[in-house]
């Protein structure tokens, strides 16, 4: 089992390059691999700093699938879509 650091190091990143890039490749490597959201260190501090600038989004309705009916009666016929079915 690879270091977090060592990961990085293989990756490119640069070791004295932002902690939040550092941090965020790191949520999104727990996010993809176990389903869950985390909190970063940062998130946590700002959210320690002032609570009530965090705001809960709804959940998200359900998408519906759309339909549209382009029959032959939907648009008027030009000169040009007939000579094209020629």
């Amino acid at each position: 089992m690879k270091k977090m650091s060592e990961l990085m190091d293989e990756l490119g990143f640069d070791p004295e390059g932002s902690p939040a890039v550092k941090e965020a490749f790191i949520k999104y490597l727990i996010k993809a691999s176990e389903g869950v959201n985390v909190l970063t260190p940062t998130e946590k501090t700002l959210i320690k700093a002032d609570p009530n600038k965090i705001k809960v989004l709804p959940i998200a309705k359900k998408p519906e699938q759309l339909s549209f009916d382009f029959g032959d009666d939907a648009l008027p016929r030009s000169n040009f879509s007939r000579k094209a079915r020629k």
